[in-house]
């Protein structure tokens, strides 16, 4: 399987999580079967527009899964509609968030946490508005 972490830096698997997704300037992308790691750049963010509104990965992008912090409405109907799953981090940086996949304690990223709910970082949210 193929996990995209969006991140802030490229530290392999110790690199911190970005704390949104649509708006990563880079993602790493981890094959689990040998802990492979590739990192690539946030297309979306080249081309302009709407960054946190629009889907980064398609069905012919390889990725199975996505594990991140937060994530607007838009992207997540996109990933969901590509049968790319969406989980919720737990861990501040990809190995942490690994760990716990394998151990399925990450959970499904849900609709009710998507991060234009909670407006402010104080309520869990990624702080800026869509």
């Amino acid at each position: 399987m193929k996990i995209a972490f969006p991140i802030s830096e490229d530290k392999g698997l110790d690199s911190p999580l970005n704390a949104h997704f649509g708006t990563a300037k880079h993602f790493l992308v981890v094959d689990t079967e040998n802990r492979a790691v590739t990192p690539l750049d946030n297309q979306k963010l080249k081309e302009g527009g709407s960054s946190c509104k629009t889907g980064v990965f398609g069905k012919d992008s390889g990725i199975n899964a996505v594990v991140t912090q937060c994530i607007g409405d838009g992207s997540l109907r996109n990933l969901n509609n590509d049968e790319i799953t969406v989980y919720a981090a737990q861990g501040d940086t990809v190995a942490e968030n690994l760990d716990r996949l394998d151990k399925e304690e990450l959970k499904l990223f849900h609709i009710f946490d998507l991060c234009q709910g909670k407006k402010n970082k104080k309520e869990g949210g990624c702080g800026h508005h869509h």
